[in-house]
């Protein structure tokens, strides 16, 4: 089908906004609202309504490249700046760049990040060659499509991040393991072992899917699948629940067992699950036993 032109329809919307621009010019006269219904229900809505996380970095050293699906982050390394990531998160560098690998918190924890926490047992450091130039760059992308968040540390909470959550951060931030209780080890989804920012800098965090932000205030509680934590406010208290008051319903309706924080903190979560991903691929998948190849014998 092909689109027509109306020109009615355009004459319309032309006069609505040349009202709309002569009113908000003219002094004296009230300007109506335009708040959608919808706005009005945000706005009336007694608890954290999902927010976009903006990507901004005022000092310019991480810009945001490819919004949306397959995101990546380019990095400005200068001499005194450099910055640290996952291993095997690199696209491309300048020629002026240097590539150093690290434990990061010593074998004990590197072993535990590696084996557990879904992370690199090795991190990556970039920095710039001595007499290379003011500054060289880093392109950096996580392995599966997704969005890129950057957090802030200022000494005070850090932030727990899911198993593959990491991408980069700053030198200054110390990433290290957190052990999960019992029950959120073994009913929440992401393992007994998760990853932890501290300090002071800017961390980077992706996802397998969009990234939503939600701010819990004090007291206000918020049930989430399992697996679909990309990170939270270290300290925030969360717990594992049914999804439903009824036992049998939570587990009919698919859900099962979620995740229920409590503020005040916030939590990211992303709209997709690897495992949810997997489990959907596994009947088209081929069955084990046998290696027979496709084709007859040739005679």
């Amino acid at each position: 089908s092909t689109l027509s032109f109306s020109p009615a329809l355009y004459s319309a919307s032309r006069f609505a906004v040349e009202l709309s621009e002569s009113m908000a010019a003219a002094p004296g006269l009230p300007v109506p609202s335009l708040k959608s219904a919808e706005q009005e229900r945000l706005v009336s809505y007694p608890g954290s309504a999902a927010q976009i996380h903006a990507f901004h970095d005022p000092t310019g050293k991480y810009k945001l490249k490819y919004d949306g699906a397959f995101a990546a982050v380019e990095v400005s390394v200068s001499a005194q700046d450099g910055v640290k990531s996952q291993g095997g998160v690199m696209v491309t560098m300048s020629d002026n760049v240097d590539l150093d690998t690290r434990l990061e918190g010593g074998v004990g924890s590197s072993l535990l990040r590696c084996c557990c926490a879904g992370g690199s047992m090795f991190f990556s450091h970039f920095s710039l060659i001595p007499g290379s130039g003011p500054r060289g760059d880093v392109l950096l992308a996580p392995p599966v499509p997704g969005e890129i968040i950057m957090l802030d540390l200022n000494g005070g909470m850090g932030w727990v991040i899911q198993p593959g959550g990491f991408l980069a951060c700053d030198e200054s931030v110390d990433i290290g393991v957190k052990m999960l209780g019992l029950a959120q080890g073994c009913c929440g989804g992401e393992g007994f072992f998760m990853m932890e920012a501290a300090g002071r800098g800017r961390l980077l965090a992706c996802s397998y899917g969009s990234i939503t932000r939600y701010d819990l205030a004090p007291g206000e509680r918020r049930k989430i699948d399992n697996g679909y934590c990309v990170a939270w406010t270290a300290g925030m208290q969360w717990e594992i629940g049914k999804a439903s008051k009824s036992l049998l319903k939570s587990f009919v309706s698919g859900e099962g067992l979620v995740n229920k924080f409590v503020g005040p903190g916030t939590v990211f979560v992303q709209t997709r699950s690897l495992a949810n991903l997997a489990n959907a691929l596994k009947p088209y998948l081929p069955s084990g036993g046998g290696g027979g190849g496709g084709g007859g014998s040739e005679s």
